[in-house]
């Protein structure tokens, strides 16, 4: 099964243990979105072969320990040492521009198709797999993400942003 551009989560170190499990060098953020009974892709020889996660304990920031899918034994796990892993680029949002450009619009007001007035945006954090909009709502902060879903216009004139959030997203 070939995968298109999704965003790599780390590479496979080594094997650990005997039952298939291999230690993961992850990049910057990854282990927060890695899940049990999600696919991760695995380069295989030029191919992304998806595998389900049954298991993961974060060791670190930087490095996990993974139990895969059909990957049962030490023999197993040594052959897709060394190989990259990529997330399913359906489980990845994507920013609807560069940092550069999404952090321009601090300051904006930021206004819901359904709410109407949000309130101000007061920071935006570029995390490269889930940036976010920081906006003060009612007293609290409200963290967006900042994707093409959800944003609909950005009006750099009127200094607004246009958001259509899912229901509840402002609850909490």
């Amino acid at each position: 099964m070939l995968v298109p551009d999704g965003a790599k989560a780390g590479k496979i170190s080594k094997p650990y243990g005997l039952r298939g499990e291999v230690n993961v060098l992850l990049e910057p953020e990854a282990g927060n979105y890695m899940e049990p009974d999600r696919p991760l892709f695995i380069d295989l020889d030029g191919q992304r072969v998806p595998f389900f996660v049954e298991e993961v304990e974060l060791v670190s920031r930087e490095q996990a320990i993974v139990k895969f899918e059909f990957i049962d034994s030490l023999d197993e796990a040594r052959a897709v040492t060394g190989c990259s892993f990529y997330f399913d680029p359906a489980h990845i949002s994507t920013p609807v521009a560069d940092a550069d450009d999404l952090n321009s619009v601090v300051g904006y007001l930021a206004f819901d198709k359904n709410m109407g007035e949000l309130g101000k945006v007061s920071a935006f954090i570029p995390h490269s797999m889930n940036p976010v909009f920081i906006i003060d709502y009612k007293g609290k902060e409200l963290m967006v993400p900042a994707v093409h879903d959800f944003i609909d216009q950005i009006d750099s004139q009127s200094q607004i942003v246009h958001l259509i959030l899912p229901d509840g997203l402002t609850s909490l």
